[in-house]
């Protein structure tokens, strides 16, 4: 399954103002709600901390990539928020993370998360990829650039 099939406009956050990781994940939560992945927002929130108690999702470069398989989980979906300012993550390096791409999977879907934490990975990897990110005026541009990645 491609990101931009998991990553709906509407679940795309541009110019977050957060003070911390716990309200991006609660405005990100929050979208995927509204679009139907997510049944219960205080069940997924606390799976979400739960899954980083284990380890920081802070992968470096200023992201973070928070992510369970959660019984409130309806459907596999995938939101993502560019923020204002970064906020601490304890990020692998130490950074500040500015991008968050918060990844729902269902308890019955499989290895998805993974495969879709992989993917992103890739991509994220690429500085030209997360400037584009940063630069994107909207929700649109933002799916382009990811759709260019995936060919």
């Amino acid at each position: 399954m491609k990101i931009t099939e998991l990553l709906a406009p509407e679940c795309i956050v541009l110019g977050l103002e957060a003070a911390s990781k716990e309200e991006v994940w609660q405005a990100l939560t929050d979208k995927l709600k509204a679009a139907g992945a997510v049944s219960d927002v205080r069940q997924y929130l606390a799976d979400i901390a739960a899954r980083e108690s284990h380890g920081t999702t802070g992968v470096g470069f200023g992201v973070a990539i928070p992510h369970a398989k959660s019984a409130a989980v309806v459907t596999p979906a995938l939101a993502m928020a560019r923020l204002a300012t970064g906020v601490d993550v304890a990020s692998l390096d130490g950074s500040k993370a500015d991008l968050f791409f918060m990844i729902a999977s269902p308890i019955n879907g499989g290895d998805l998360h993974l495969h879709a934490l992989a993917k992103l990975a890739r991509m994220l990897m690429h500085s030209a990829f997360l400037t584009a990110l940063r630069s994107a005026g909207n929700a649109k541009q933002i799916l382009e650039v990811i759709a260019e990645r995936e060919v």
